[in-house]
């Protein structure tokens, strides 16, 4: 089984974090955020409308563009750093692959059950969709969903893995209850409760977007880990002299 030190694995993942979160702001800098300037202009149009009461923006778009980048480096250096740990702790569950595969296997996991599958419940939405009154509700409706998917998606693997030597048969078991699992929560939680004013177009291509933002995070963190992983096991060898390379 290939081995590496907590130190290395946890290095590897927030470097991969890191290099996650700007690949993917640099995509929402491309695609999503002249949405936002779409939107924000709809807004500012509409408050002439006694319907909607003029909201004034915290920061500039400059600087929300800034922190477009910011927020992700953070994000994905964040969740690095938990991918790294649960990396490493659950090692023996894929011993039988290297450390890059069984990272880019468990970030693609980590991306469906935290953040893809909560979104397709609570999809992002653009400026102006959303009342201040609702915004606590709303949060916690989204981290109990979080919460819930990832507590779902562990226990899943836990038992695929237990399992994985008595047949084919028990393994589709679980994943067929983990699938009935997703449906049941996805329709318990009540849905959100906001009304829409955008137009349908911009509000879906912009979720749209948002959720391929997140897959282009997650799958960035997980090749980049592999990537990393790779080479650090190809460099060990030179540093060990007289030993040889590991196939």
């Amino acid at each position: 089984m290939e081995t590496q030190s907590l130190a290395a694995v946890l290095k590897a993942a927030v470097l991969a974090g890191l290099l996650g979160g700007l690949v993917a702001a640099g995509f929402h800098w491309i695609f999503t955020e002249p949405l936002i300037d779409r939107a924000v202009e709809i807004e500012q149009h509409a408050h002439g409308s006694p319907a909607v009461s003029p909201v004034e923006p915290a920061v500039s778009r400059p600087v929300q563009k800034l922190g477009l980048f910011i927020g992700f480096i953070l994000y994905g250096s964040a969740w690095g750093l938990l991918f790294g740990l649960l990396a490493y702790a659950i090692r023996p569950w894929f011993s039988e692959i290297g450390y890059g595969k069984q990272g880019l296997l468990l970030a693609l996991l980590l991306g469906w059950a935290v953040a893809i599958f909560p979104l397709l419940k609570y999809p992002a939405n653009p400026p102006g969709v959303g009342e201040l009154e609702t915004i606590g509700y709303r949060q916690q409706l989204f981290l109990g969903f979080i919460a819930l998917s990832l507590v779902g998606t562990v226990v899943a693997l836990a038992f695929e893995r237990r399992l994985r030597r008595t047949g084919r048969l028990a393994r589709a078991g679980v994943m067929i209850a983990y699938a009935a699992c997703l449906a049941m929560l996805y329709l318990a939680f009540p849905s959100n409760p906001d009304p829409v004013r955008l137009p349908s177009d911009l509000v879906g291509e912009f979720r749209f977007l948002s959720l391929l933002g997140l897959l282009v995070l997650w799958t960035a963190m997980g090749g980049m880990f592999w990537w990393l992983c790779r080479k650090v096991s190809r460099a060990a060898p030179a540093t060990a002299p007289g030993s040889s390379r590991p196939r």
